[in-house]
């Protein structure tokens, strides 16, 4: 088997899941451009690192336990509404840009920026079965442990890439500055967005 075929075609769909726009998106992107690209940069860290626990697990198989726990299942996809509709609510309620932000308030958005970073993920109910079909596609039980490990590390790096482009580009001053603008605005727009995701997520699993 040509086995470098195969995780260039494995990347390449996680490629085009990667770009496309969804919560993770919206939640590097309004970061980078209300708190501070170091804030941005650790939310998507946070979502790369979310990306490698559900890349691995379905390396390793774990999705099978969902499949034998229903109930672990349906208690992920509560939590992932429930934390959908709390970042859409906050976003909902912020005052906008905050001018004067000190070196203390800038760590801790730093730190609460990889957390929200890494919970959306772990608590969205697509990820796990995402990685899980893709993986149930492409590869066999006979696969080397090599070519899992250079699968799951390749998406850690890209999804790392992207998140990290997606920080620096939001958090330019040309960016900034319209976004400063009208912040209330586009918080309202991102929140009501999410929100409409965690209602939506909760519409397909009722």
């Amino acid at each position: 088997m040509d086995y470098a075929a195969l995780i260039l075609a494995i990347l390449f769909v996680d490629l085009l899941a990667l770009v496309s726009p969804g919560p993770n998106f919206i939640l590097v992107s309004s970061t980078a451009v209300s708190a501070s690209r170091r804030a941005a940069i650790w939310t998507g860290t946070g979502i790369a690192t979310g990306s490698l626990i559900w890349a691995g697990g379905a390396a390793l198989g774990i999705v099978a336990i969902f499949e034998a726990l229903p109930w672990l299942g349906y208690a992920l996809k509560v939590a992932g509404v429930c934390y959908l509709l709390y970042l859409g609510v906050r976003l909902l309620l912020s005052k906008g840009f905050q001018p004067g932000q000190t070196d203390r308030q800038q760590a801790a958005s730093a730190g609460r920026g990889f957390l929200r970073g890494l919970l959306i993920n772990l608590t969205n109910p697509k990820s796990a079965a995402y990685y899980a079909s893709v993986f149930a596609a492409f590869l066999t039980p006979a696969m080397p442990a090599w070519v899992l490990t250079v699968l799951v590390l390749a998406i850690w790096l890209m999804s790392l890439a992207w998140h990290w482009t997606l920080a620096v580009g939001f958090s330019m001053d040309r960016v900034r500055r319209p976004y400063i603008r009208a912040s209330r605005l586009i918080d309202r727009l991102c929140g009501g967005f999410l929100i409409l995701l965690g209602l939506r997520l909760a519409w397909e699993n009722r």
